[in-house]
């Protein structure tokens, strides 16, 4: 056991002593997921129409305003992961950079200021994709929609409930063996198409659970293992550079071809011990791994290094260059980046629940952990300086001379390559008491402690072939110059051998065609040998990229929950007090920030690991009613403070910046003395439950922001290694701004018929900043996630046998943030058709059959102004066929 879990659990016991000891003080809760017994037993409803009802039951019963999907009701979505099953929900937006769901937006609040909590607890999260910088959102890739029992998304806080999110808080709840039948067996045997891939991928999932005649022990196990071929093709600019002369110039322009292979494996177990009536223990452990080796290969132009050449040639579009040709001088080179990627999480934790008629008492200790990032990395690039070409952003299209299939005509670039790997880490420990009182309206007394100790992590270091002692002193030069004398070009060594490609991408010209990337061949080179020439590379830090964020938090909360004839809710107050520490290098500049590791070339004179504090603390109101109007008719209001914590990588004292081969270039930084976002929000809704799985709602909702992040901008010299030279870089770096409000409206359809129904939500989203917008200051006066209009279609059809479901899921454009070269960066309005349909061949089995994105829909990115396009991606279609059955 950890030092730091251990200490946890002692300060908890001594805060069940005193509690004990002060019963008069002593307020708070079963909490959420103690309530989990009720509401599983509402889910476990067979067919469409029952899930639907179980969901309807979950929102009308609850003490806050709240959203549910039941178990039922997440089979029956053409989801592989939690995050596209949320998508369904009134409210949420998920996106979809991959083709697949990866992080959630709600009521206009982006993916790191939501919480999602497993069982009612923090899950660890790390990121893949070398260019993700370390959040607070949580990663749906790894959390497949098969291990999940429900889903309740809670938009208005209760006292009892983790601190941490301004849209709103995902609970995922597990099954529990207990409330389960014995021996309770369900299988899934599946088949996904890629039409993009052209590959079918196996997806496999198993549960078994078991109990004792006595319902006194049980344990359930579950196994998901899911392989999928990712493919995606696309446009990219990656950046629009300005200068004195008044024009915005794209920076670079390619046609991208993304490939990867990811193989997914989940394993959750749960056991309970109930050795008498009183008294349970409940295990959980969660283990979700995800590999992905992927490749891109990247044709581009730079019309920004040929600037006035460019202007001179433009067209014109609100004083973006969108249209231009260089003749003779222009640049082109490839890419080809080649990685080897994974992330993983386990979560463990053990409860105790204690219940009697005069208190009840829930106890929880546990840890989750994540590791994850891009492992390794090798990435090659080959040039033409003395290039023709013409560009068109407007009707995408780009013709170069030479021709980007004449290997011969592209020579020798550089070669690069590192590691970044990132960590998350959480232990905590609470304990939730709760009284039942007769004390005028008030039902029960809750009170809680809960203590957190989390770590974030990050590790950067970089490959260099060009470093001393890289090859045999006899030959000469560095390792790098004797793989590019010896393969000058891309016809030579064996680098053109697998023939050309066309690029998928939507756009026309000469750049979708494209010499095929032989990663075996390259990969040979650079970590083997070359002619019998053995590979060597130095490996440094790069110190700027190299930090932790450690975060203490202790919370506690006293709740009283109430109820009269015609109402019900809770009042509540949550106190947190939060200490942050942000460590980083802090280093002279005279080794242009490396320190290398494996031999004697870059050390900085000094270096200096220190650390940053940030302390602050919040006292975070809570109330909800719900007032019955009659049977059928309930109006909701709710009043909360909340606040939602910056992300890990803000934070830090981390800088990065984008390519310096080009003019003008950006990056960003961090900023260990950023405090929390706060918000005051109301809610009011009412709600028709005018049918047995019908309902018809209507919610307004606000939400008063003190600080928005802002930033400002810090230019700082970096060393360009392929130049041998200090490069002027504008960093962009986040600050504490003005505040805003956001308003906004749901509303809900359900309608059963009889046989078949509709579904149907929309949400409003009137998001504003109080800081004035300038262009100048990236990010300003701008909310971060928010679509004005969202909304969800669904049709479906059940009878014994067949059941199907049409779904149709919009939004329109948002903000996503800084671009990693520090852009503004927007998605264009997004919507998607799935369908999913199920044949029952017996009681125990059913065929099922599944379409997502029908239409084959686009994820179209640009900077600020829709003219300045930044990605057309396409990811294409996807079909699943298989068997589901259960036992």
């Amino acid at each position: 056991m950890s030092t730091k879990l251990s200490d946890a659990i002692k300060t908890v016991n001594r805060a069940l002593i005193t509690c004990g000891s002060l019963g008069a003080l002593t307020f708070v809760s079963l909490p959420v997921v103690a309530q989990d017994a009720e509401t599983i037993e509402e889910v476990q409803v067979l067919g469409i129409r029952g899930s639907l009802k179980a969901a309807i039951d979950t929102k009308r019963e609850a003490n806050a305003v709240v959203d549910a999907i039941s178990a039922e009701d997440v089979g029956k979505f053409p989801d592989k992961n939690v995050a596209e099953s949320l998508s369904r929900i009134t409210g949420v937006a998920v996106s979809r950079e991959y083709g697949e769901g990866e992080k959630i937006t709600v009521r206009g609040s982006g993916p790191s200021v939501n919480r999602t909590l497993l069982n009612g607890q923090t899950v660890a999260s790390a990121d893949w994709f070398i260019l993700d910088e370390p959040g607070r959102s949580f990663n749906y890739t790894l959390l497949p929609s098969v291990l999940v029992s429900g889903l309740e998304v809670y938009k208005s806080p209760m006292a009892s409930i983790d601190e941490g999110s301004i849209g709103g808080t995902v609970i995922v709840k597990t099954n529990r063996p207990l409330e389960l039948d014995a021996n309770t067996v369900s299988v899934a045997v599946e088949g996904q198409y890629s039409e993009k891939a052209e590959q079918w991928d196996p997806q496999l999932s198993a549960q078994y659970s078991w109990k004792n005649e006595a319902e006194s022990f049980g344990v359930l196990v579950s196994a998901v293992q899911q392989e999928r071929s990712v493919l995606r093709e696309g446009l990219e600019v990656l950046g629009w550079r300005g200068d004195d002369d008044g024009y915005l110039v794209p920076s670079h322009i390619g046609a991208a071809k993304f490939e990867q292979q990811r193989d997914r494996t989940s394993l959750f177990l749960s056991a309970q011990f109930a050795p008498t009536e009183e008294l349970s223990f409940t295990f959980n452990a969660l283990n979700s791994e995800m590999e992905a080796k992927n490749q891109n290969q990247n044709f581009l132009i730079l019309p920004n290094n040929d600037r006035a050449d460019v202007i001179a040639n433009s067209g014109l579009t609100s004083g973006s260059v969108t249209q231009s040709s260089v003749e003779g001088t222009g640049d082109i080179f490839i890419d080809y980046i080649n990685r080897i990627s994974s992330t993983e999480t386990e979560s463990y934790d053990l409860s105790m629940d204690y219940e009697t008629e005069a208190f009840s008492i829930h106890g929880v200790i546990g840890q989750t952990k994540a590791s994850g990032g891009t492992l390794r990395e090798t990435s090659w690039e080959y040039t033409n300086s003395n290039a023709d070409y013409t560009y068109d952003l407007r009707s995408p299209g780009v013709t170069t001379d030479p021709l980007t299939t004449d290997a011969a005509a592209f020579g020798a670039g550089w070669i690069w390559g590192g590691e970044k790997p990132t960590s998350d880490e959480e232990t905590y420990a609470q304990i939730d008491l709760d009284f039942p009182v007769e004390f005028g309206v008030v039902t029960n007394l809750k009170t809680g402690l809960k203590i957190r100790e989390a770590e974030r992590t990050q590790d950067r270091k970089v490959y260099s072939w060009h470093g001393p002692d890289t090859i045999d002193a006899s030959l000469g030069g560095s390792y790098l110059d004797y793989v590019f004398a010896t393969c000058p070009t891309l016809a030579t060594c064996g680098l053109n051998d697998k023939g050309n490609v066309n690029i998928g991408a939507p756009m026309g010209g000469t750049l979708t065609q494209q010499i095929e990337q032989n990663r075996s061949a390259m990969e040979a080179m650079a970590f083997d040998s070359l002619n019998g020439v053995p590979a060597d590379y130095a490996v440094s830090r790069e110190l700027a990229q190299n930090w932790a964020v450690t975060e203490d938090i202790t919370a506690l909360y006293v709740q009283a929950d109430f109820e009269a004839e015609r109402y019900r809710g809770n009042l509540g107050l949550r106190y947190v007090e939060t200490q942050q520490q942000s460590s980083g290098w802090e280093f002279s500049a005279d080794s242009w920030g490396f320190y290398t590791l494996d031999r004697d070339w870059l050390t900085p004179a000094q270096m200096e690991w220190v650390s940053e504090d940030n302390d602050y603390s919040e006292v975070l109101p809570s109330l909800n009613v719900n007032y019955d109007l009659n049977d059928e008719m309930q109006l909701r209001f709710a009043a909360a403070r909340v606040m939602a914590r910056q992300n890990w990588n803000q934070l830090s004292p981390y800088s990065t910046y984008g390519s310096l081969n080009q003019a003008d270039p950006k990056g960003q930084m961090g900023n260990p003395q950023l405090k929390p976002m706060l918000a005051d929000q109301f809610d009011v809704s009412y709600e028709w439950y005018y049918a047995d799985a019908s309902l018809l709602a209507v919610t307004f909702f606000h939400k008063d922001i003190d600080s928005y992040l802002t930033s400002h901008v810090i230019t700082e010299e970096r060393y360009d290694v392929q130049t041998d030279s200090m490069v002027a870089v504008d960093f962009t770096q986040p600050l504490n701004g003005q505040g805003g409000s956001t308003d906004g409206v749901e509303l809900s359809l359900q309608h059963d018929f009889g046989g078949f129904g509709v579904q149907a939500n929309y949400t409003y989203v009137d998001a504003n900043a109080d800081m004035a917008r300038d262009i100048a200051t990236p990010g300003s006066g701008l909310v971060e996630g928010a679509s004005e209009h969202m909304y969800n279609l669904t049709g479906y059809y059940e009878n014994d046998t067949f059941g199907a479901r049409l779904m149709y899921n919009y939004r329109t454009e948002w903000y996503k943030g800084l671009h990693f070269n520090g852009d503004e960066l927007w998605n264009d309005s997004y919507g998607q058709w799935d369908l999913s349909a199920s044949y029952n061949v017996t009681e125990n089995i059913s065929l099922v059959a599944e379409a997502i994105n029908l239409t084959d829909e686009e994820v179209v990115e640009y900077n600020t102004s829709k003219e300045r396009v930044m990605s057309i991606y396409e990811n294409g279609r996807r079909f699943v066929l298989g068997a589901r059955m259960s036992f």
